[in-house]
């Protein structure tokens, strides 16, 4: 045995009831991958037992995305890197995985080069729990309010679940993470919140409405907002419903935002906003065709709608990727100033 390898295995015996108290997780990996210590802890996340982990490849033991690149911890603080802090999902070869964060920093042999490096990793399954719990009972909240707002208003029963189709859609063809869609999502599915507030005789007219009509339609983002902004969702789910009708060039409402001023979320929701308007009917006028509302999208790129936003719906659209349920169709021109 080399006298540095010597050195290092009696550093790991003298401090190994130290590890062993410890509630994290702890691995020590060689440089040459090899594991050469883990503590109790690893057995309780991991499921891997010291007679398993212990002279195996770290790679082979807790195979991850990882492994065997670049951004493995091991090469990269072999390049300098002092300490790597991040969230994981440790997999391991009986197949489980747990989530967690990962701690990982180089450790040095007697003769000050580095001997490989030490992980660990602080289990955080009882806290994913608690979030997806958290998660479920929020979203079973957002669907009550979705459908409470349906009920009330029976031209557009399915309308938010239309718009939140599409706008799920979209994320997808953006490239959205799967937690930034979840927000997208939530928004959509209670952007028309404030009209719970706008009297039905209103909402069900068909005739032309009048400017005081109008107005009080017009106020059903600042209602919703003034119900959510004090809600802490992890999304920014109040500015979004609060911006869906802000218009790119300035002329939306009820803020009159521009260009950059307006989230991306809220620019997305206003391009799905205006397509299931367009194909839906409504008391003021028939739908109109998927065609009609393409037209009307491209018509818009640029000006009042968000031009990234538009191409990402129209080759969602165009190429079958979500269906809206469409109508009847009716011949007529669009109209998108009573959504």
């Amino acid at each position: 045995m080399k006298k540095t390898d010597f050195a290092v295995q009696k550093f790991f015996l003298d401090f190994a009831q130290v590890l062993e108290s410890l509630p994290d997780a702890v691995m020590v990996i060689g440089n040459d991958f090899t594991v050469r210590f883990v503590n109790n802890a690893i057995t309780t996340l991991s499921g891997v037992s010291r007679q398993e982990a212990i002279g195996k490849k770290c790679y082979d033991v807790f195979p991850g995305e990882l492994c065997r690149t670049p951004a493995c911890p091991m090469n990269r603080i072999g390049k300098g890197v002092k300490k790597l802090r991040y969230e994981t999902d440790k997999h391991c070869i009986c197949g489980r995985s747990a989530p967690g964060t990962m701690t990982a920093s180089a450790y040095y042999a007697p003769d000050g080069t580095m001997a490989g490096i030490i992980e660990i990793v602080s289990d955080t399954t009882p806290l994913f729990e608690s979030r997806e719990r958290f998660r479920k009972a929020m979203g079973s909240v957002i669907q009550a309010m979705s459908r409470t707002i349906e009920m009330r208003y029976p031209y557009t029963a399915g309308h938010q679940r239309r718009v939140t189709k599409l706008c799920r859609a979209i994320a997808k063809e953006l490239g959205f993470s799967w937690e930034r869609a979840q927000g997208l999502r939530m928004a959509a599915a209670i952007h028309d919140l404030g009209k719970i507030l706008v009297p039905a005789a209103i909402l069900n007219k068909a005739g032309e409405m009048t400017e005081h009509e109008m107005a009080i339609i017009r106020a059903h983002p600042q209602t919703a907002y003034d119900i959510l902004k004090d809600i802490d969702f992890p999304w920014p789910l109040a500015q979004t419903v609060y911006q869906h009708h802000e218009r790119m060039d300035g002329s939306g409402y009820p803020q009159g935002l521009k260009g950059d001023e307006i989230l991306f979320e809220a620019r997305i929701l206003a391009v799905a906003d205006v397509v299931d308007a367009i194909t839906s009917s409504r008391p003021y006028r028939p739908a109109v065709g998927l065609k009609e509302a393409l037209e009307e999208l491209k018509s818009q790129r640029g000006k009042q709608l968000d031009p990234v936003v538009v191409d990402a719906c129209v080759r969602v659209l165009s190429m079958g990727k979500v269906k809206l349920g469409l109508e009847k169709q009716n011949p007529g021109k669009p109209e998108t100033n009573r959504i």
